[in-house]
Formats: structure tokens, sequence, C-alpha cells
């Protein structure tokens, strides 16, 4: 086979090999702009192969230096794909194209002016675009841990050893030899070029594929990681419910504590005016109908506490409806009196004149001040000097409703302005140093925070923030 028909035959190679390529790649890969580049590069090889292979038939500036330009520039494209596949951003086309004209005006001057054998224009510049194309295979092969990436390089290798004993020829002599192919290495140039049109596209198929096993195999390593770990975050909001038993047990005793010791003294009332005469039985029974009512007021509550514990059990979020913090402040406040009235702590009220809606859960938000007055309570009778005098404040303002309780005692300390919201964390003797940590949770649970401060002049301040609920609909829609 002589020279001319062997590089038409690699020029034909390297135009039908990217396209059986893009064929084959799929719809998926052929968006991907790498696969673009690699197929749109060797069209321009071939293209730029086949004006070589015109040599003698073709003019000079044509086969000599067009055809070697375009060659230079389908390896400056590839480059751009191998870029790509390295995960390195891709340079302008304005740089590609100003480097191939650079080439077809050096090699042109030195065919035209024959100052210096063109070759030594061509090959240089062939050569660097080799090296380069060769550095970015090794890269892909040893980041990515590519075999097909090294062959890849070796499909490149071949042609570069090639130019460069052809350029060494070329020096030793300095002149052109005759005949229309001046390299004495033509047909061995000829032949890696076939190696490379061969090689270099299965080669990058081979990429392709190992890409996309390695990405199926990352896929369901993906699909496994979150099966763990959707199992074991099962099992550990199990465990955690399961850690959390004994101290729901402990939030029940203190969350019925105030229900439970109103029923008493009710009941203990009752008992009292049954065995108490001097008065009519109208009286008595009215009396005592009071008193039953809230004993069963207080029941309910409790009955509420406990179904309310229970289902923190449970992986559920809390039913929220609209909750009048107004109303709900009052039934609260008429809860705590038999404890303020024992304690002679007098209790102030600042509340608006309409009633302020908030979403929520009347039960759960009822416990959270009926914790915050009781500590109110008890920091007002810790201390002998501390006046026995409680605010609670409800306000709204800017989509907010705040919700206050101030006490005059000792304060909050550093340590328990810290802490205080913390499960076991107590400074009262046999306290179990959960209210606050409960009520904390509720709150959050409603969108809301609590906030504890030391009031200036003295005493603790307790602020609850919630958010306001949106307007109900006139039409029930």
């Amino acid at each position: 086979m002589d020279t001319p028909t062997l590089f038409l035959l690699t020029s034909l190679m390297l135009v039908i090999l990217p396209i059986a390529l893009w064929v084959t790649v799929g719809p998926n890969l052929r968006r991907r702009t790498f696969v673009r580049f690699w197929c749109g590069g060797g069209l321009v090889l071939g293209l730029g192969t086949c004006l070589v292979g015109l040599r003698g038939i073709a003019p000079g500036f044509v086969t000599i230096s067009m055809g070697n330009a375009l060659i230079a520039l389908g390896l400056l494209i590839r480059w751009q794909s191998l870029r790509g596949m390295a995960n390195q951003p891709p340079v302008s086309w304005l740089t590609l194209f100003g480097l191939a004209s650079a080439g077809v005006l050096a090699i042109e001057w030195a065919r035209s002016t024959g100052v210096i054998p063109w070759p030594l224009i061509a090959y240089p510049i062939l050569l660097a675009m080799a090296g380069i194309a060769l550095r970015y295979c090794v890269l892909i092969a040893r980041t990515q841990h590519s075999p097909a990436a090294w062959w890849l390089a070796v499909s490149y290798l071949l042609p570069a050893v090639t130019l460069a004993i052809q350029l060494a020829i070329f020096l030793s002599r300095w002149e052109l030899p005759a005949g229309a192919y001046p390299a004495q290495l033509a047909p061995a140039i000829g032949v890696t070029m076939v190696f490379l049109a061969v090689i270099s596209n299965f080669a990058f198929l081979g990429i392709m594929l190992e890409r996309k096993a390695r990405q199926q195999a990352e896929e369901i390593k993906q699909a496994e990681r979150e099966k763990l770990l959707r199992e074991l975050s099962t099992r550990l909001s199990r465990l955690d419910r399961l850690r959390s038993l004994g101290a729901l047990t402990g939030a029940l005793a203190h969350e019925l504590t105030q229900p439970l010791t109103a029923i008493l003294s009710n009941a203990e009332l009752a008992e009292a005016s049954l065995k108490k005469g001097g008065q009519n039985a109208e009286e008595q029974a009215e009396q005592q109908a009071e008193l039953v009512q809230g004993i069963l007021r207080n029941a309910r509550r409790g009955k509420a506490i406990v179904q309310r514990i229970r289902q923190r059990l449970q992986p559920v979020d809390p039913v929220l409806g609209r909750v009048d913090l107004f109303w709900l402040s009052a039934d609260v406040i008429d809860l705590m009196a038999p404890l303020m009235q024992a304690h002679q702590v007098v209790l102030v009220r600042r509340m608006p004149d309409t009633p302020l809606f908030v979403p929520g859960d009347a039960i759960e938000l009822s416990q959270v001040l009926v914790i915050v007055l009781t500590n109110a309570v008890e920091a007002c009778t810790a201390s002998a000097t501390a006046s026995r005098r409680i605010e609670i404040a409800l306000q709204a303002d800017e989509g907010r409703a705040s919700w206050s309780v101030r006490d005059q005692g000792p304060g909050f300390s550093s340590e328990a302005l810290t802490s205080a919201k913390e499960a076991l964390f107590t400074t009262k003797p046999g306290n179990l140093g959960l209210g606050l940590e409960i009520a904390t949770t509720i709150v959050r649970q409603h969108h809301g925070t609590l906030t504890l401060a030391n009031a200036p002049g003295g005493g603790a301040i307790v602020v609850i923030d919630l958010p306001l609920a949106l307007p109900a609909d006139p039409h029930g829609a």
C-alpha cells in the first residue's frame, strides 16, 4: 500500500469511527460536552489527514499548510475533551482557532520561502499537541483509576514517538528529500495514525463504559447507604424514645402534680363541707356542685396530660388548632388559684381586650404556663424577703404573640440561665428538673421560643414567643 492510500485510509477511519462512537454512546452521553469535543475533533483530524493524503494532487498550501494545521486543530479540540474528562474548564475557542491560524501561517511561511524546511515547523507543533494529549491521558488514568485511559495514552504515544524520530532526522540533515512525501518515516506515520484512529476511539468508549459502571456502582452504594441510614435513623429514634421513657415517667409525675393537687384540695373542701353543719341544703348543694366541677375539670386535664405524654412516644407531629391565649391564660390562672392563695402570692394580669389566637394545642400550651407559673410561685416563696408578686402579660406585635411571666424572686443564677432548660437540671431539693425542659420542647414544637432572663430591678422573667394564627375564614373554607 502506497503512502497516499495509507493516509486516505487513515482519514476515512478517523471520520467513520467518531461517527460510530457518536451513535453508540446514546442520547444521554451525546449531551456531554467532552463527547461532542471528542467526536468533533476526530472529524477535523480526519479532514486534515485526508488533505495530507492528497499531496502531489492538490496545491501545497492545501495539502501541507492546511492539512497539518487541521490535524493540529483536531488534536486541540480533543484536548478540550480530555480536559473535560479530567474535570478541568475548557479553553476558549478563540484561543484554539488562534493557535490553528498561527500554525497555518507559520507552516505556509516556511513552505513558501524555503528559509527552513516546513517539517521543522509542522512536526514540533504536532508533537506538542500529542504531548499535551498524552499528559491529560495519564492524568485521567491516575486520578480516575482508568485502565482505558492508559490505552488512550498509548494511542497518542505511538505517533508522538514516530514524529520525534522524524524530527531528529530532519534536524540532522536540514533539508527536504525529493518526492511528494518528504518524511522518511511517512509510511510509519501513516500506520501510527491508523493506530491512533482505532485505539483512541475504542479507548474513549472504554472510558465512557468505565464512567457509567462507576456511576451505577455509586448509585447502588448511595441507595444502600440511604437505606442503611433510614434503618439506623429508625432504630436510633426507637432507642431514643425508649431512653426517654424514664424521663417521660418523671415528666408525668411532674405534670400531674398540679391537677392532682387541685383535685385533692377540692375533694378535701367537699368532705369538710359535708361534715360542716349550719348551712342550708341549697347553699351546701351549690358549693358541693362547684367543688365537683373543679374536680372533674382537673381530672380531665390530668387525663389530657397523660394522653399528650403518651403521644410523645409516637413519631407524630402535634395537631395544631386555633388557641385563644387570653382564654387559656384565664383558665390556667383559675387552676393555679388555690396554690397562689396557699402561698399568699398576688397575681397581676396585663391582658389585651380582644382574643389573641395562636396555632397550637391548648392542653400543651396550658402545661407551659402551669410550669412557668409554678416556678414563679416557688421563686416568690423561696426567700422570706422576696415580694410575693407575679405579673403575667400578653401582647401581640408584628405577627407574634408574647407571653411573659415575671416574679419578684431571687432571679436566675448564671448557671441556671445556661442550663435551666436542660433535662434533670435543678436548684431545688427533691425536684426532678424536667419542667422547663418540657416547656421548651412544647414551645419549640409550636414554632416558638422560650427565653429566660433576669428582670431589671430584680426577679426573673420568662418570655414565651409564639407565631399568631392566620385570621379565620368567615366562610369556613
